[in-house]
């Protein structure tokens, strides 16, 4: 175990007063020109007056210089120098900040509610710069006093010349959770009531400092994006680079993709459940729950997921999170018994530990699972019940995609960072995270005319399916539609956000093609290769306006606050209470329904 000196030596360990660094003022620690820029420059970018500013954001700026000093921010990666950690904070905040003007925030809310709101929310983003590290004072390293008192910053600021050593066998994690411990001490009351001003805001930025980052939303982005971006400048390498970079390692992503999917969006133990969990395994059905954690990670925006079940599947066992069978391969076949029911499936095995600890896993399965064979490819579908009571599949659901992949007239769903180019470092910086994007192509068959056809059967859909399409009983067209209705129930569609798939225009819902049907297939089948066949279904449903010359799609104009105009194409919905919302939000005022002949659509 070695010393961290200030400044550093090599020499042995003595109760000399030279070996130590005294505690500095927050004036004193932020007098440099390079940190006096940083926040000069949090200042400019905000239009917060100057009271306002240095109560709420300087304030807690200071006291966090106070308590970090001059500590590293870590042993020997970045900013691992005297004063690493708080530089590390302020060129994070900046970062932060200036990603954060490229979004409209609280995501989906009124103009109004964003023009009284949006400080707010800028402000969270410094605050969480400032917080999500700062409890490696705590976990990381022990603070020595020349009395000798080794110090927790619990008891407050460092009272006496010190100096520190990290703890060897840390936990590398620790400190995220501990993180909030600090908020009163850095942010204080006044900020904390501010913040609880907003409840949904203040959850985002505990669970972002906290390290569930799946939970943070845009906050949690936003705070991701510009630690990649300080710990790469801080490298010597180039912050686009590590932006692109993956966040963590494959088997990490896939662990909490796991942990998200099976304890929040299935059903388990139960009659037709998508899990059943024994004393010695859980077992999830294949391929719908392995597709679902598929989607999840693609709206994430997480990068390196493999794009096919089958290889899915080896990753997922090359890292132990799954048992192969007897076979070697990754699929089980077995028959799942409840009493009288029973149905026979395609099942993946995996270990309950990867998943729950042991003071959480839930009540085991009181039916049986017995394993009846090995499939022999990966990628078998489950097959159907063999009793009266058919196999039940989850509905399809997604998670609310990543909000700094690219601007609102070109997205694509679960592109991660987009190539662009800039006049400087930092403007490429920023683009690279917001994107330039380009409009989407449609494709011909949306915009031919929708002719009066059959009956929509199960014989039609799989005439017209692509053959290797799997196919339910339900028609992908009405599938569609249950999962735009239940995703705008859960909020797990965005409406009028700058990414968003849909939104509202001339007082109905507007469907972003193919973009809408993209994201669905992700969350449905684990690619998007099937849009166009589900889009065709869609527009048998007849459930959108047609225009004068009897064309499907719309073209939006749409003219954002610092961009020139650009064109949405899509889907006008005839009547907006059959989405089942409650509550149908204002139009958005950067959208403007083009019409040729005048003819009025939608409820204006």
């Amino acid at each position: 175990m070695r010393w961290r000196w200030f400044p550093r030596s090599k020499a042995a360990f003595k109760p000399d007063f030279d070996d130590y660094q005294g505690p500095l003022s927050s004036k004193e620690l932020l007098e440099t020109p390079r940190r006096q820029a940083m926040v000069k420059m949090l200042w400019d970018t905000t239009s917060l007056t100057r009271h306002v500013f240095d109560e709420y954001l300087l304030a807690p700026i200071e006291r966090y210089a106070e308590l970090v000093q001059l500590l590293p921010a870590s042993e020997s990666h970045h900013h691992s120098y005297a004063g690493g950690m708080l530089e590390h904070a302020l060129e994070m905040a900046c970062y932060g900040l200036r990603l954060r003007q490229h979004h409209l925030l609280p995501p989906g809310a009124k103009p109004e509610d964003q023009s009284s709101e949006g400080e707010l929310w800028s402000a969270a983003v410094i605050y969480g710069a400032l917080m999500h590290d700062v409890a490696k004072v705590l976990v990381d390293m022990d603070i020595h006093l020349v009395d000798g008192r080794y110090w927790r910053l619990w008891h407050g600021n460092i009272p006496a010349p010190y100096r520190v050593r990290y703890r060897q066998g840390r936990d590398y994690h620790l400190h995220r959770a501990v993180n909030p411990l600090l908020c009163q001490q850095v942010l204080g009351p006044k900020v904390l009531d501010w913040l609880m001003s907003q409840p949904k805001l203040f959850s985002l930025l505990m669970y972002s400092i906290a390290g569930h980052q799946e939970r943070g939303g845009i906050i949690a982005d936003l705070i991701h994006h510009a630690d990649r971006a300080s710990v790469a400048k801080a490298m010597g390498g180039n912050p686009m680079t590590a932006l692109q970079a993956p966040v963590t390692s494959i088997q990490r992503k896939l662990v909490d993709g796991l942990r998200h999917v099976i304890k929040q969006r299935i059903r388990l133990n139960e009659k037709g459940a998508q899990g059943y969990l024994t004393q010695e395994a859980l077992w999830i059905v294949t391929p719908l729950v392995p597709r679902e954690l598929k989607a999840h990670l693609l709206a994430l925006g997480i990068e390196g997921i493999p794009s096919s079940d089958t290889r899915l599947y080896d990753e997922m066992q090359a890292h132990g999170l799954i048992e192969a069978n007897p076979g070697g391969k990754s699929v089980w076949k077995c028959d799942v018994v409840i009493g009288d029911w029973k149905a026979s499936f395609s099942l993946l095995k995996l270990p309950p530990a990867v998943i729950w600890g042991s003071d959480e896993r839930p009540a085991v399965f009181e039916g049986e699972v017995i394993v009846t064979g090995a499939a022999e490819g990966h990628d078998t579908p489950p097959e159907q019940a063999t009793g009266g009571h058919g196999t039940e599949t989850a509905s399809p659901s997604i998670a609310p995609a990543k909000l700094l992949t690219e601007g609102l007239e070109g997205e694509t769903v679960a592109t991660a960072c987009a190539t662009s180019t800039g006049d400087s470092l930092e403007d490429e910086l920023i683009d690279l995270i917001t994107g330039k994007g380009t409009t989407d192509d449609i494709a011909l068959s949306a915009d031919t005319r929708s002719s009066p056809g059959p009956a929509i059967t199960k014989a039609t859909v799989e005439d017209a399916a692509p053959s290797d399409m799997p196919l339910d009983t339900k028609d992908a067209g009405m599938e569609f539609w249950t999962w735009l209705q239940q995703s705008l129930a859960n909020h797990e569609l965005i409406i009028n956000d700058a990414k968003a798939h849909v939104h509202t225009v001339n007082g109905t819902f507007f469907l972003v093609s193919p973009r809408i049907f993209k994201r669905y297939c992700n969350a449905r089948y684990g690619k998007d290769d099937y849009w166009k066949h589900v889009q065709d279904r869609f527009q048998k449903l007849k459930k959108h306006h047609r225009t004068d010359d009897g064309k499907n799609i719309f073209h939006i104009v749409v003219k954002g606050p610092s961009r020139g105009p650009s064109i949405l194409k899509g889907y006008l919905i005839k009547e907006r209470e059959e989405l089942g919302m409650s509550r149908i939000p204002l139009d958005n005022p950067f959208l403007k329904l083009k019409v040729e002949r005048g003819k009025e659509y939608g409820y204006r």
